[in-house]
């Protein structure tokens, strides 16, 4: 209430004694605080500028840095890589910061009339509007503070100074309700007025830009002001209210706006439209006696309701306004948040420095990942499934599409909705990461290629059982495995000895197992973290065999960039979201200590060779052309892919590139590992899910739609040193006498392919049942992929031995002779019947018959004797 009222003066006319007296205490002490003030505030401003000249500088305050410094919260827009398609905006203060060309002459005009009607005549304090607040405020119950547009404009940049500084009680201070405080305002709106009239000049012009200290002024208040309860500055207030730029505002629609800012709360347009209805109508009335309007259109636009013009434009506020993507601009604010390259100040920056962040989004993949998602599992469906997809530009890294079947919610709230982004670690917002089965397959290849194995060596796909001793690990925290381990096979897959190109084709765990048990686990592990892969939930790749079947839980992020390596003949390339930071005027953008903020560059190294690169991809081309991915095959160009399927079908996968891009297709229960199995997804019933049920199709029908326009272009074929490797030594499999089972192990596991030769051998050094003889012989050189023929031992002499059959050439030796040479000695004494070293001509004499060439050659040792 005023100094001299009371609610009961209001109710019976009188004031109490003690009232008056404070009352004129009051207003003596208000008189000689501001007395030197008040003695130039009705002057003109050049005869304040004019007498600070002869010394009454005491009538200014100096201005502190913030007037300077202070540079107003703006929201920042995160785009899309086209730099037009708007992701989401982010702001503290909903503002964008315009020049005041840009600004309607309505909302100036609208403004000045009823926030400070004589704002072009006073030098930034209104003598007339002061007396006239000091009397309501001593003789009535109302208060009228009398500020200028440049002592709120001195206010509000105290204000927002301390608020950045994160100086609460600077902040308090800069609006609290006091003599004092309010006497500091005027002299530092003087002193200010007078900065800029030294900038700018007094003489104001008919040109839209700025070119006088109070135009100047004028611009920097709509710029600060508030106009609703998170508007700031009229660019914001034009465009959320009535869908325009502040340019485009006509006189009924800044009349609006104008009103707002004296109470933004009470007169809120949208939630109060009677309030601000009668606060319109205040201005429409000022702006009408100022002669700015007409008498006929104050009637006339006093009479409408705000719904009857209003355009009301809600921004898209954070990334749960993003219909588009709002998974992958929750990445990249966490890009800005944690990347190094922000060095801990970018959500400052992003919440209050007015950014035009564009990002390697691309629109037309992400709509098409989006749909095709919402095509394959759609929201809600009975199978509780989720789905993710990502999508690489294998030359940049750049993230093109990234999505996932359910809605963003940050609370987790809405039906069918996730604040987890489930195609990223943990570490940016998704979760702990899913295993990827058989997709993690093209890393053993890859260190089985560049250990010198090739891609026609030959590995069996056999069921066997493992003694985990033997498995190697020669690194710090590997190796001591203890008890068995017996794989199987989860996709349909032949699990016979077979090249290891067509154990690719096919996904044959078994035989990858073979290949990953000739090599070491820490190899694995390096090449893992070589080609980009990482756990999603931090921790470290555990060094046990069965990281043979992807059993490392990764993010589909990972595996993307993984086959991206592949896709890059080698050059791995960091994933990448964001393609520049600007101002909203396009000017660079720079941190606290004044350096430029630059987005995380393109990285890209050269980690393995083209020519391993290359053989792996070799081997996922065949599973386009001839295995588990001949299905998706994509129209009319090449690609390469995998499918993948975890332990119990619980995560399913597809990941496969063309030379252009790569892209992830991942399925599962985000919660717990569900099996895939006896399920209905989108209406149709399956036994089985596997990597090529429903990821698969996804992938090919995302791919079709991503690579559209680009050209087809040819994928890379493997080197002969990836296809056949180098000669390696044939195994000995008949000094210990292997079992047959035994035999074709060690012939598989050494890269060849083995055959019985159907014939047994007599043997004295070997047990029936066992190798008696090979060829080629042990220690022989071969290249990979050629076949070991092993012979049996018995322990019974073959018929030939007694009994000669007619027609053999009695000097070659029959194809089961187990001797170092022909004939046997003992034929000497006593010979086979009907056997005759020298036969003459007749019959089948002297013609070869069905021996020839023993398993050795005929040579010593070949049959190990």
């Amino acid at each position: 209430m005023g100094f001299l009222t009371s609610d009961r003066a209001q109710r019976d006319g009188r004031v109490t004694f003690v009232q008056l007296l404070t009352g004129i205490a009051g207003f003596i002490a208000f008189s000689v605080i501001g007395g030197v003030l008040l003695a130039g505030l009705a002057l003109p401003a050049v005869t304040v500028a004019g007498t600070a000249a002869k010394g009454s500088e005491q009538i200014f305050e100096a201005l502190p840095k913030e007037f300077d410094n202070v540079k107003l919260p703006e929201s920042s827009y995160i785009y899309a890589s086209d730099g037009e398609t708007l992701l989401a905006t982010f702001y503290l203060q909903n503002r964008k910061v315009m020049p005041l060309e840009d600004i309607s002459p309505w909302l100036q005009k609208a403004v000045v009339a009823v926030e400070d009607n004589r704002f072009w005549q006073h030098n930034g304090v209104d003598g007339e509007g002061l007396l006239r607040a000091a009397y309501y405020t001593f003789a009535a119950d109302e208060t009228q503070g009398a500020s200028t547009i440049t002592q709120q404009l001195v206010k509000n940049t105290l204000r927002e100074a301390a608020e950045a500084a994160g100086d609460t009680e600077a902040a308090k201070a800069a609006t609290e309700v006091s003599i004092e405080r309010k006497i500091r305002e005027w002299r530092l709106a003087l002193a200010y007025e007078e900065k800029l009239n030294g900038i700018y000049g007094t003489v104001c012009t008919d040109d839209p830009k700025v070119d006088c200290g109070k135009e100047a002024v004028l611009e920097q208040y709509l710029n600060i002001a508030q106009f609703g309860p998170s508007v700031y500055g009229v660019e914001a207030a034009a465009q959320f209210y009535f869908g325009k730029s502040a340019k485009e505002i006509n006189a009924l629609e800044a009349a609006t706006i104008a009103g707002i800012t004296q109470n933004p709360s009470k007169w809120d347009p949208i939630r109060h439209p009677e309030n601000n209805k009668k606060r319109r109508n205040v201005v429409l009335k000022r702006m009408r006696d100022q002669d700015m309007i007409s008498n006929v259109e104050y009637v006339t636009w006093s009479r409408m309701n705000f719904e009857d013009y209003a355009n009301v434009t809600y921004p898209k506020f954070s990334c749960a306004a993003s219909g588009l993507a709002p998974f992958f601009c929750d990445y990249v604010t966490k890009i800005i948040r944690e990347n190094e390259a922000f060095r801990g100040e970018g959500t400052d920056l992003l919440y209050r420095g007015g950014l035009k962040i564009v990002t390697t989004l691309d629109v037309n993949a992400q709509i098409a990942a989006n749909e095709e998602l919402i095509a394959s599992v759609p929201p809600g469906d009975e199978s509780g499934l989720a789905m993710a997809l990502v999508a690489l530009d294998n030359y940049t890294g750049n993230i093109l599409a990234m999505s996932q079947n359910r809605s963003f919610d940050p609370a987790s709230k809405a039906p069918n909705s996730t604040a987890i982004n489930y195609a990223v670690d943990r570490k940016w917002g998704g979760s702990r990461g899913f295993s990827p089965g058989s997709s993690f397959k093209p890393v053993i290849l890859a260190q089985w290629l560049a250990t010198g194995h090739s891609l026609n060596q030959v590995v069996s796909g056999a069921e066997r059982e493992w003694k985990l001793k033997d498995w190697r690990a020669n690194c710090e925290g590997g190796g001591g495995y203890v008890g068995t381990w017996k794989p199987g096979n989860v996709e349909d897959s032949s699990a016979r000895q077979q090249p290891v190109w067509l154990a690719t084709a096919n996904s044959v765990n078994t035989a990858y197992v073979a290949m990953a048990a000739q090599l070491d686990l820490c190899g694995i592990r390096d090449m893992a973290k070589t080609l980009g892969f990482h756990r999603a939930d931090g921790a470290e790749f555990e060094l046990v065999p069965s990281v043979t079947l992807g059993t490392q839980n990764a993010s589909p992020l990972t595996m993307a960039s993984v086959y991206q390596t592949f896709a890059n003949r080698g050059v791995h390339c960091e994933p990448r979201a964001i393609l520049s930071i600007q101002t909203l005027d396009g000017e660079p953008v720079h941190f606290a200590d004044g350096s430029t903020v630059e987005p995380p560059p393109i990285v890209c190294a050269q980690v393995i060779s083209s020519e391993i690169a290359d053989g792996v991809g070799y081997g996922l081309q065949k599973v386009m052309t001839t295995g588990s991915g001949k299905r998706f095959q994509l129209s009319g160009r090449e690609s390469a892919g995998k499918t993948g399927t975890s332990q119990h079908n619980a995560h399913t996968w597809f990941a496969g590139y063309t030379p252009q891009i790569t892209s992830v297709v991942w399925m599962g229960n985000p919660d717990r590992d569900v099996p895939q199995q006896f399920i209905r997804i989108n209406g149709t019933f399956y036994r089985y899910v596997y990597g090529s049920t429903v990821a698969g199709p996804t992938w090919k029908r995302f791919m079709d739609r991503a690579l559209a326009g680009l050209e087809a272009l040819p994928l890379p074929g493997a080197s002969a040193a990836m296809l056949n490797g180098v000669p390696r030594a044939v195994p000995d499999l008949v000094t210990e006498c292997l079992s047959e089972k035994d035999a074709q192990h060690i012939i598989n596991d050494n890269g060849f392919l083995y055959d019985n030769a159907g014939v047994q051998l007599y043997s004295t050094q070997c047990p029936p049942g066992t190798v008696a003889a090979q060829s080629p012989a042990a220690g022989t050189m071969a290249n990979p992929g050629q076949t070991v023929v092993y012979y049996m031992a018995t322990d019974q002499r073959p018929s030939w031995w007694y009994n000669w059959p007619a027609g053999w050439d009695p000097m070659t030796p029959p194809l089961d002779w187990w001797g170092s040479g022909w004939p046997p000695v003992e034929w000497n004494t006593n010979p086979p019947n009907g056997w005759d070293p020298n036969p003459g001509p007749g019959p089948g004499g002297g013609d070869p018959g069905p021996g020839g060439p023993g398993p050795g050659g005929g040579g010593p040792g070949g049959l190990g004797g």
